[in-house]
């Protein structure tokens, strides 16, 4: 080949496998720099993050550091219709490889109210959809806060990891209690069942020893706030879903610190005072079974006139001393301390003031006392939902949260769509007139 062919295609293969490269790259590389392609990429995430999710995400900028390595700074969620702020987290590092998921939260923040909608996230957008799940997913925080307007939770050391197997999906997540200066730490199981006709999930939550409190919760849950701001709880909760509904199971857990001035704040008689409630068994199928029992101590509180005939007229307790420990419209008390038992409808209560600092004697069954002096005695007798609901209030007035404790819920319709019938009881034909159906 003569010598200046060579060097033509010399220069040739230059431009062609060296010198065209290196701009492509180039100029790839600037492209990424510009503020359009940025700008477009942040849209493409945003609107993938909207589509998965069911939330409105706003991203302040999105950085791309690594093959499948990404950070986005400033992120905030947003509910879909109201606009209310669900969470928001300083900085997240996404990396996504051919084995695992991994991100990682710098300051995330949950707003109480927004928890139902993370809570769906979760269960229904994630680990109910097995292609979310098909990569072992591990999620890191630091200083995670669930915030409200009576309180706040600030949780350390988050970690959480979601697993695939052959059966479901299962979530293992565990944090300390940024203000609590024991080492322990809440853990949380989540379980996602596909191995039946139905999947089914199973929620487990345990505290260990450190009390939790609930105020965190007060946007999220009615009875949370209703606890008041200084209630904690303590223990072990656990939820089963079933094909009509939850079930729930707190047995050994307790609750501190309850405001009975908040608790009590739609009953027409006056209840104050701080109690601890504490549950040796607690199963609860809303609108099918109840099978809790435990003991409540109360102390420093009033108690109203009202409920006091009450109790006595309805329930068959006995007052004593009353207008020797008071003579005002309501009664003061230093200690209320009795052991309860709620089977399905019905429900006892036995009195355990016992001997203690407020109330030297010994005599069974005293509930309620003053200065020394017995105020309350109970009998030990069940007593029935109607009756405990008109204890509580009269008739008329909406004490929901009491008569989804203590009444049943409305048969079911037959497939028919008629109302299902049942024979109560019967006796022999002995003769007469008999009923013919049409």
């Amino acid at each position: 080949m003569h010598e200046r062919t060579q060097r033509a295609v010399a220069r040739l293969l230059f431009v062609f496998c060296c010198a065209l490269p290196s701009s492509g790259v180039l100029l790839a590389i600037l492209i990424t720099w510009t503020p359009w392609y940025q700008n477009r990429q942040l849209a493409r995430i945003t609107y993938q993050l909207n589509r998965e999710t069911g939330l409105v995400f706003q991203i302040d900028g999105i950085r791309q550091i690594a093959p499948g390595k990404y950070v986005l700074d400033n992120v905030r969620l947003n509910h879909p219709e109201t606009g209310h702020r669900v969470a928001t987290v300083r900085t997240v590092d996404y990396f996504a490889g051919p084995e695992r998921i991994g991100i990682l939260l710098h300051q995330p923040e949950l707003q109480s109210s927004g928890l139902g909608r993370a809570w769906n996230l979760l269960h229904d957008r994630v680990i109910s959809r097995p292609e979310h799940t098909l990569l072992p997913i591990s999620i890191a925080a630091t200083d995670l806060t669930i915030r409200s307007r009576t309180g706040s939770l600030s949780l350390r050391d988050v970690s959480v990891s979601l697993n695939p197997e052959a059966d479901g999906v299962r979530m293992f997540a565990e944090a300390g209690d940024a203000m609590a200066s024991i080492e322990s730490l809440v853990r949380v199981t989540l379980f996602r069942d596909r191995s039946g006709p139905v999947p089914t999930t199973e929620l487990v939550v345990s505290t260990g020893e450190t009390s939790l409190p609930c105020s965190a919760l007060a946007e999220f849950s009615t009875l949370a706030r209703q606890l008041g701001d200084g209630a904690r709880f303590t223990g072990t909760m656990k939820c089963r879903q079933h094909a009509d509904g939850w079930s729930y199971d707190l047995g050994s857990s307790s609750v501190t610190g309850i405001e009975l001035s908040k608790f009590s704040e739609d009953l027409p008689h006056r209840v104050t005072g701080t109690a601890d409630l504490r549950l040796q068994r607690a199963v609860i199928e809303p609108g099918k079974t109840v099978n809790v029992a435990g003991t409540f101590h109360a102390r420093d509180g009033w108690i109203g006139r009202s409920l006091l005939r009450s109790m006595q007229e309805r329930l068959g307790f006995s007052l004593e001393h009353v207008e020797e420990v008071s003579t005002t419209h309501d009664v003061q008390y230093a200690l209320a301390a009795f052991h309860f038992s709620i089977t399905d409808e019905s429900m006892s209560i036995n009195g355990i003031c016992g001997p203690n600092r407020d109330y030297e004697g010994s005599e069974v069954g005293v509930a309620l006392c003053a200065h020394g002096l017995p105020i309350v005695r109970t009998g030990g007798d069940r007593f029935f939902a109607e009756q405990i609901i008109a204890t509580i209030a009269p008739p008329g007035r909406d004490v929901s949260r009491w008569h989804q404790v203590f009444l049943p819920a409305p048969p079911a319709l037959s497939e028919s769509g008629q109302p299902a019938a049942a024979i109560r009881r019967a006796r022999a034909w002995s003769g007469g007139e008999t009923i013919q159906q049409r």
